[in-house]
């Protein structure tokens, strides 16, 4: 596997984890047919990327297409697991409000109703959208300044961190406060016209439900703001206001629990530590044996030809 760029090993290894899966639950799945021609196609995508990578990888537009291609296997891959994840457990949804009952005594959602207004719910809306931008003008700002060292540790350790979300999806199915506590919610959430909008849109591209533990929002708007601050500090205090917005807006715009936004944290967390030492073994062969991370020296990017 360590013959492959880090992006293309990354995606193949969990492609194979999903088929694994696929193959030994089929029973469970409605259609299950319809899953490894799905799966497996993308699978070997991944494997022509690898060998298009290491055969063309010096010409400009091929390395271009394959660093960016890991944004498009999420996307698809995301959508797929829909046909997965609901077939797998039932949700754990009651054990997740009866965490945030014993902490708060309250269901946060239905609290934060005192302080409803609808410009709020249109600003939060903004800044709940803004989480699918986020990620991807980090990366684009740092692979068009010329930074590629710190493109490449920054997308392998994005990638790892939505891998690493897609895993919570299927191992605590969870469709959220929106959907399991809209009959105690005495408050539509319309806001001004903006918030409406918005989570209509937002519903309509879920591929599935099921995903609300851990927050992804929450995750994968942390590492982003981790990694703004360590090499575009500029972006960073762009990145700050907005993603405390966003986080705030994941319980308040009801799309999920608190203790949901806690293993977003725990999550966040766990890819900043394990990313940059996953980049640097896969490229060098050696990690750092004193957790030292390698933000402010990542090692030198795969050559073409590696």
């Amino acid at each position: 596997m360590r013959r492959f760029h880090p992006l293309e090993g990354l995606t193949a290894t969990f492609l194979g984890m999903i088929i694994i899966l696929i193959i030994l639950l089929y029973p469970r799945f409605p259609q299950g047919w319809k899953l490894p021609v799905r799966f497996i196609p993308l699978f070997l995508l991944v494997l022509t990327i690898a060998v298009s990578r290491r055969k063309w990888g010096d010409i400009r537009g091929v390395r271009f297409l394959c660093d960016f291609s890991p944004l498009c296997f999420v996307i698809v891959i995301y959508e797929l697991l829909g046909g997965i994840i609901p077939y797998l457990r039932p949700d754990v949804d009651g054990l997740l409000m009866k965490i945030d009952l014993a902490f708060f005594g309250v269901h946060p959602t239905i609290w934060l109703e005192r302080i409803f207004v609808p410009w709020l719910a249109d600003l939060l809306a903004l800044a709940y959208a803004s989480y699918y931008f986020i990620p991807v003008a980090l990366i684009v700002i740092l692979y068009f300044w010329g930074k590629e060292e710190e493109f490449s540790v920054t997308i392998c350790t994005l990638l790892l961190g939505y891998y690493l979300s897609f895993v919570g999806y299927i191992a605590m199915p969870t469709i959220g406060p929106r959907f399991t506590l809209e009959s105690l919610q005495n408050i539509p959430l319309e806001g001004g016209g903006i918030a409406g909008f918005l989570i209509h849109i937002l519903n309509a591209i879920e591929g599935t439900k099921m995903d609300c533990f851990p927050s992804g929002h929450t995750q994968m708007t942390l590492i982003s703001l981790w990694f703004a601050l360590a090499y575009r500090r500029p972006l960073f205090w762009i990145y700050l206001p907005l993603s405390i917005a966003l986080i705030f807006s994941t319980v308040y715009l009801r799309y999920h629990y608190v203790i949901d936004v806690v293993a977003g944290f725990a999550f966040a967390g766990i890819t900043l530590l394990l990313g940059p030492r996953l980049w640097a073994w896969w490229v060098t062969g050696v990690s750092d044996k004193f957790g030292r991370s390698y933000i402010s020296s990542p090692p030198r990017p795969l050559s073409p030809s590696a």
